[in-house]
């Protein structure tokens, strides 16, 4: 009895080794970048944001290498006019131009997203971790319209396909993320963008004095300047 509850035990431990190791060839989480404009957009902690509302970018996979049905998710604020009516394609991957369809005519405003996607997939991308930034950017949106463009097999290592939905403009406060299924159709095995990969868009413009404000400031540099011209001929 005591030597088959040893050999069992053995046999438990080999599986658990064999989860494990399958576990450390899969991707951990993918993570945005911009290609274009440069500088590249970088990880901020909590999102990454892009100033341009026709970036060109990328998704890389941690680790590197991973090689899987590539899929882009684009998050757009379900307030906006048009919102569940867009028309993009996404270019650059090994299936292009890869159309982006509409997931859902009922927006995500709840739970998941790899639930929302009928999916499961890790990391986990709660709405929470999109709708602080976009709320931000733009207070009335609640929640999202989803689109899909299914880029076919692609390999996430150093030369990753750089990708853009060519004259598309992204509204602020939209988001990009990835999910990478490195497994089989008959057992996927879904890789989701860690909640700070996620590509944010912030192409706010920056701020420009008005006329008014200008001659304000032109004219009390311009006071400033007789002062002191007064004052060095009184002295």
């Amino acid at each position: 009895m005591r030597k088959i509850v040893k050999t069992s035990g053995f046999a438990l431990l080999l599986a658990a080794l064999a989860t494990i190791s399958t576990a450390q060839l899969r991707a951990d989480a993918l993570h945005g970048a911009c290609n274009s404009p440069t500088p590249a957009c970088s990880d901020n902690g909590t999102v990454t944001p892009v100033a341009s509302s026709s970036p060109t970018y990328s998704f890389i996979s941690s680790p590197s290498g991973d090689k899987g049905d590539y899929e882009i998710i684009t998050l757009i604020p379900n307030n906006l006019t048009g919102a569940n009516s867009e028309s993009f394609s996404v270019m650059g991957g090994a299936t292009s131009p890869a159309a982006a369809s509409l997931v859902s005519t009922t927006a995500w405003t709840s739970g998941k997203l790899d639930a929302y996607l009928g999916i499961s997939a890790t990391p986990a991308n709660p709405i929470g971790a999109f709708l602080g930034t976009t709320q931000g950017l733009d207070s009335s949106a609640t929640g999202y319209f989803v689109y899909m463009a299914d880029l076919g097999t692609n390999t996430l290592g150093a030369a990753t396909p750089a990708l853009n939905d060519g004259s598309f403009a992204f509204p602020n406060g939209s988001a990009i993320v990835a999910f990478l299924n490195t497994g089989t159709t008959g057992s996927p095995d879904w890789v989701g963008t860690a909640p700070s990969g996620q590509l944010s868009i912030d192409a706010s413009p920056s701020t420009v004095p008005e006329p008014a404000s200008m001659v304000l400031l032109g004219s009390g540099l311009l006071a400033i300047g007789f002062l002191i011209r007064r004052r060095s001929h009184l002295v």
